[in-house]
C-alpha cells in the first residue's frame, strides 16, 4: 500500500530537530533560519553524506528514487523549498571548509503567490547554478553546480545576461559533458552488431572497407557511380513507371549504391539550435564526416589521416536569447575532436572523440525515452545496409518504410521527457542514397515493388550482409 506524500514543512522541521543529518542544523535560537550542506559533486572531498537530506526527501516525496542521481535529488529539494516560500539568505556553497546554504523558514501567512515574489531572479540563479555557469550579477553568486559534468580543474564560463523562464524550464535537466571513461554508459548494441564492433579499428586507422583517402566530389555524382538524386524521384504514377518498371528501376538504383561488399552514400547535415535550423549542407564524401566546432573553418576540409570530411557547427552568436547562446557555446567549446560518422563496408559507424556526450536515434520523435550514447571507447555500429534492405522488404509487405537518417543530440540526454525541438544542439544526418531509394519506393507505392525478381534480389543482398 502506497504512503501519501508528506508535507514538506513538518517533515523538514523534524529532520532538522533530529540531528541525524550532518550539517542540517538550525542557525539561530529562534529556529527561523537553518543550514543545508551544499557541496559540489565534483569536489574531491564529496561523499554520499552530503546528499542525505536530498535523498531522504526524494524517497518520501516520490520525486526521485534511492538509486537515482544526487544532482536530481538536490534540484527537486531546492524546487520544493521555493514552492513553499523558503528564502535563501546566505549562499556559501563555495566555502572551502564548509560549503552550505542558509534558508529562512517562511511565515505561516506566506502564500504561494507571496513566495513567488522575486521568482524570476531566483529562476535565473537556479539556471546558472544547474549549468555550472557564473554571472556578473553579485545577487546570483558564482560557480554554480549540479548538472554540468566537467573535470574539476575546468574553469567556469561567464554569462552576460539573465535567463528566461522558458530556458529554465526546458534546460534544467542538465548537460552531459565530461571525460567519458565510463564504459558502462555506452550504448550496448544488439548481439549481431557486437562482432562487427570487434572488427573495426580505433583511431585514425582505416576500418574494413573504408577508403583511407576517399574521393571527394565536386557535384559530379555521375563520376562516382552514385545515382543522380533529384528533389523528387521518378517512379510509379509520377514518372509513369508501371507493370514492374518501378521494381526494375528500384533494383537498378539499389545496385548503383553498392560497390562489392560496400555501400555508397553522401551525407546531408542539418544543424538545429533549440529546434531552429541554423545550417544545412551536403558532403559528397563516401568515407563520412566528422562534426567539429571550428569557426575558422570555411566549407568542408578533408582530414587525410581519417579520410573524413570536417564539418564545423555554426556559432550561436546570432541567438536573441543570450542565456541559450551561452549554454550552446559551452557545449560547442567542449566538442573537442568532435563526432565521427563514417562508412565502413556495409555499416555506418559513430564514435565521439571530445568531452561532449552524444546521443542518437533513428527518429526525432523517438518515444522510447531510452537514451543511446555514442561510444567514445570504440567505433560503434549505428546503421546497417542490411537493415535498410530488410526495411524495404517489410515495406513491400505493408509495413513502415525504413529510416534513412540518424538524429543526434549533443550535450544533453535524449530521448527523454523533453522533445527534440527543446534541446540545445541537435543534428540530423541524412544518408542521401538511402533517402533517394526510400522516396522512390514510397512515392511509387508498395504494390509497384511487388516483383518476384526484386524480392529475390533483396533477399540475396540480405544473405551477403
Amino acid at each position: 500500500m502506497s504512503h501519501p506524500k508528506p508535507l514538506l514543512k513538518p517533515w523538514l522541521w523534524a529532520r532538522i530537530d533530529s540531528g541525524k543529518f550532518p550539517g542540517v542544523i538550525w542557525t539561530n535560537s529562534e529556529k527561523t533560519e537553518f543550514s543545508i550542506p551544499w557541496k559540489h559533486a565534483l569536489r574531491q572531498d564529496s561523499s554520499d553524506i552530503d546528499s542525505l537530506i536530498f535523498k531522504a526527501w526524494a524517497e518520501v516525496s516520490g520525486n526521485g528514487r534511492a538509486q537515482g542521481d544526487a544532482s536530481v535529488w538536490k534540484r527537486n529539494f531546492r524546487s520544493a523549498l521555493r514552492a513553499k516560500g523558503f528564502k535563501m539568505v546566505s549562499d556559501n556553497k563555495n566555502d572551502a571548509a564548509n560549503p552550505h546554504k542558509v534558508f529562512h523558514w517562511p511565515d505561516e501567512s506566506a502564500s504561494g503567490a507571496n513566495s513567488s515574489a522575486g521568482s524570476q531572479e531566483q529562476d535565473e540563479a537556479d539556471l546558472f547554478e544547474d549549468y555550472g555557469l557564473t554571472t556578473q550579477d553579485s545577487q546570483l553568486g558564482s560557480c554554480f553546480d549540479d548538472c554540468l559534468y566537467l573535470p574539476e580543474d575546468t574553469a567556469y564560463l561567464p554569462a552576460e545576461s539573465s535567463a528566461s523562464q522558458d530556458i529554465l524550464q526546458e534546460c534544467l535537466k542538465g548537460l552531459n559533458i565530461g571525460p567519458a571513461a565510463e564504459a558502462t554508459a555506452a550504448f550496448e548494441p544488439p548481439p549481431e552488431q557486437q562482432q562487427l564492433q570487434n572488427q573495426v579499428a580505433i583511431g585514425g586507422c582505416a576500418l574494413p572497407g573504408q577508403q583511407q583517402y576517399p574521393v571527394t566530389f565536386e557535384g559530379a555524382a555521375g563520376e562516382t557511380g552514385l545515382p543522380e538524386q533529384p528533389a523528387r524521384p521518378i517512379g510509379g504514377a509520377v514518372g509513369g513507371a508501371c507493370d514492374g518498371q518501378l521494381a526494375a528501376q528500384f533494383l537498378h538504383t539499389m545496385n548503383k549504391t553498392r560497390d562489392g561488399d560496400n555501400f555508397k552514400t553522401h551525407f546531408r547535415i542539418l544543424v538545429y539550435y533549440r529546434g531552429v535550423k541554423v545550417s544545412e549542407q551536403t558532403v559528397e564524401n563516401e568515407a563520412g564526416i566528422r562534426l567539429v566546432y571550428s569557426p575558422e573553418l570555411k566549407g568542408t576540409v578533408l582530414d587525410h589521416e581519417s579520410g573524413l570530411s570536417l564539418v564545423s557547427l555554426p556559432t550561436p552568436g546570432v541567438m536573441l536569447d543570450q542565456t541559450q547562446a551561452n549554454l550552446t557555446q559551452r557545449i560547442l567549446d567542449k566538442l573537442g575532436d568532435g563526432l565521427d560518422l563514417g562508412v565502413s563496408s556495409h555499416v555506418v559507424y559513430g564514435q565521439r572523440r571530445g568531452e561532449i556526450k552524444a546521443f542518437w536515434s533513428f527518429s526525432k520523435f523517438d518515444q522510447n525515452q531510452q537514451p543511446q550514447e555514442v561510444s567514445k571507447l570504440h567505433p560503434q555500429v549505428l546503421y546497417q545496409f542490411r537493415d535498410f534492405v530488410r526495411g524495404i522488404l517489410d515495406f513491400i509487405n505493408g509495413k513502415d518504410s525504413p529510416p534513412c537518417s540518424l538524429f543526434f543530440c549533443l550535450g544533453e540526454k535524449w530521448p527523454d521527457s523533453r522533445p527534440w525541438e527543446k534541446k540545445l544542439i541537435t543534428v540530423e544526418v541524412v544518408l542521401t542514397s538511402m533517402e533517394f531509394l526510400k522516396n522512390l519506393a514510397v512515392e511509387g507505392g508498395a504494390s509497384s515493388l511487388q516483383s518476384v525478381e526484386l524480392q529475390m534480389s533483396l533477399e540475396e543482398m540480405m544473405e551477403l550482409y
